[in-house]
């Protein structure tokens, strides 16, 4: 899994990027975080692409409870939570979950 930005993004450099592709490292560690990549498409992120600097959330805190960690859905509301915190920049029904 992973999200799909249906936004138009700048990064840090000035490129302009139309759904741009984030790809989600996840850490259910002692705290539960997530690190956000972005990239310019999936294909990118398949090739093995540097990832873009933008000005998109980087890390999301999970504040996962012991239902939501224990869940069949956990991977599925991980992305949620980063697709709220995406959408804070983007506004919302930016983003897109991506299967597969």
């Amino acid at each position: 899994m992973a999200i799909k930005v249906n936004a138009t993004v700048t990064t840090n450099e000035g490129f302009v990027v139309n759904s741009a592709f984030a790809f989600l490292n996840i850490y259910l560690v002692n705290s539960n975080w997530v690190n956000i990549s972005y990239y310019k498409s999936e294909s990118d992120w398949t090739a093995g692409a540097q990832s873009l600097n933008v000005n998109l959330p980087s890390r999301v805190g999970l504040d996962l409870t012991v239902t939501e960690f224990w869940s069949p859905e956990l991977i599925t509301n991980i992305h949620e939570k980063c697709v709220a915190e995406i959408e804070l920049q983007t506004g919302a029904g930016t983003c897109t979950i991506v299967e597969g």
